[in-house]
């Protein structure tokens, strides 16, 4: 094979493998992104739950850290479609377990414990450490 053919390899593989690197950052990104998605949607209906005088109370743990054990933790009261929310929690955290391991995530390994109890202020569920 002469020079001119083995630059003009050389030149493909690299560029090959530099798109193969771009592709795989935006596959993360777009990993991210749902996640990100998924736990805004998430928030905004434990934040849409009320409190009162018939609701129960309640917190959920969510998400995975690398290490194990939850990211953080949701209050919220039987005001919403209590099933579908815990379904939706689950299905996030599996995402997240599902994340760390493809995309090698490192996190901390610090305990996260969960909170004494939940109680109601100003209408809305308020977690209490």
């Amino acid at each position: 094979m002469n020079r001119p053919n083995l630059f003009l390899y050389l030149i493909i593989i690299c560029t090959i493998a530099f798109m193969s690197s771009c592709d795989k950052e935006k596959t993360q990104a777009k990993d991210q992104q749902e996640l990100e998605q998924l736990f805004n949607q998430i928030k905004g209906i434990a934040e849409s739950s009320t409190c009162g005088q018939n609701q129960e109370l309640k917190y959920i743990a969510i998400g995975a850290k690398a290490c194990g054990g939850p990211t953080s933790y949701l209050g919220y009261s039987s005001s919403i479609n209590v099933s579908e929310f815990e379904n939706m929690v689950a299905k996030y955290t599996e995402m997240q377990q599902n994340y760390n391991k493809k995309w090698n995530v490192i996190s901390d390994c610090m305990a996260l414990a969960p909170p004494k109890s939940v109680t109601c202020e100003n209408g809305k569920p308020k977690l209490v450490y």
